[in-house]
């Protein structure tokens, strides 16, 4: 098996001089994350100390971190080091989002085609953020400009209602998370907390300039196969061209999708 090395003493000549500025520690991690994954077997201390070529008690406490984050396993008896269980978690949460965003992809553009507004999909990356997975801008009007891939707190906006709804969150966890939102238009908590109650009633939430300044958007929740909640679909419109727009039939798109989403989505 080919080896994929990452080199712990040098920075390649394509980035010297350029404003990446690198990060010993967490360089010196993915060496030992790669070599576990090329190794045939587990591998004791000293042996990934010299092949990452990283003095032994640095290295001991690197796996001590990564093995808290799971990404590393240790076997007492052996005091051997090996992948843990923690990366096959993440290449699944990496799957399941591909496989949404590759679903939902043509349908965010039929609707972005049919109400000329730009159509977003949004998933809860973990317990603290949400992230913009796909979206589609209409063809024959000014969109508006997102960022795929972008973490926000993830109680904001109107998906953030929607996670707040059916995300699972304690209430605890929900007041924490509202209180990292940097709205635009501050909003009193008991407020908020009553458009959450009323989008469990309703089945969508709406933000109206309160998270983007200028912009509303309508979410739906999309529901998994095990009836859990951790991506949304919506719209994000300029606050103008929402308020004169038929929120009724945009809704209906948007649950027709969502369930379409729920009928072909792999857990």
């Amino acid at each position: 098996m080919k080896k994929t090395k990452v080199d712990t003493s040098t920075v390649s000549n394509n980035q010297k001089g350029s404003s990446v500025k690198r990060v010993p520690a967490v360089r010196r991690s993915m060496a030992i994350l790669w070599e576990l994954a090329d190794a045939v077997s587990p591998m004791n201390l000293s042996h990934i100390s010299r092949a990452v070529g990283v003095i032994p008690s640095t290295c001991m406490h690197i796996l001590r971190e990564l093995v808290l984050a799971r990404l590393v396993s240790y076997d007492t008896v052996s005091k051997t080091y090996e992948l843990g269980m923690g990366i096959q978690d993440l290449a699944q949460s990496s799957a399941k989002l591909k496989s949404f965003a590759t679903i939902v992809k043509p349908r965010l553009q039929l609707i972005a085609n049919q109400f000329n507004m730009t159509a977003t999909a949004t998933s809860k990356v973990d317990d603290k953020h949400l992230a913009l997975t796909a979206y589609a801008n209409p063809p024959s009007t000014i969109s508006i400009r997102v960022t795929l891939g972008g973490r926000v707190p993830v109680t904001s906006g109107a998906s953030g209602r929607v996670l707040a709804a059916f995300g699972g969150m304690s209430e605890k966890q929900i007041r924490q998370n509202f209180d990292k939102v940097k709205w635009v238009r501050p909003i009193d908590y008991k407020v908020w907390r009553s458009q959450v109650d009323q989008v469990v009633k309703d089945g969508y939430a709406e933000d109206k300039e309160g998270f983007v300044q200028g912009v509303s958007t309508l979410s739906v929740p999309v529901y998994n196969r095990d009836q859990t909640v951790s991506h949304t679909i919506g719209i994000f419109a300029i606050n103008s061209q929402l308020e004169a727009a038929n929120h009724r039939k945009i809704l209906e798109a948007l649950w027709d999708v969502a369930d379409y989403i729920h009928q072909n989505l792999r857990n």
